[in-house]
């Protein structure tokens, strides 16, 4: 489902802040069926493993490109999105 957010502030000394969302569209499948309730359960399920973690690969990646008919090796595709540690 899809919402609209509103943010809105009450008061003129003392602000109170509070904030509501209002729906306005449901994605309705071909099946007649919503996602609400359910979503979108996978075709397969890919996980890195400590090793490509650790070696930078994504693996996950490189399926989800062979997946949609592009070729891309698990180091070239730790490529695209680097991992950015938290900043100290």
């Amino acid at each position: 489902m899809e919402a609209h957010h509103f943010s809105v502030t009450a008061g003129s000394e003392s602000l109170i802040f509070y904030a509501f969302s209002v729906t306005d569209a449901n994605l309705i499948m071909a099946d007649g069926k919503s996602l609400e309730g359910e979503g979108v359960h996978p075709d397969e399920t890919v996980l890195p493993t400590a090793e490509d973690i650790a070696v930078g690969r994504d693996s996950v990646m490189a399926r989800a490109s062979e997946l949609v008919g592009s070729k891309l090796d698990p180091v070239s595709a730790a490529k695209l999105f680097p991992f950015e540690g938290p900043k100290l």
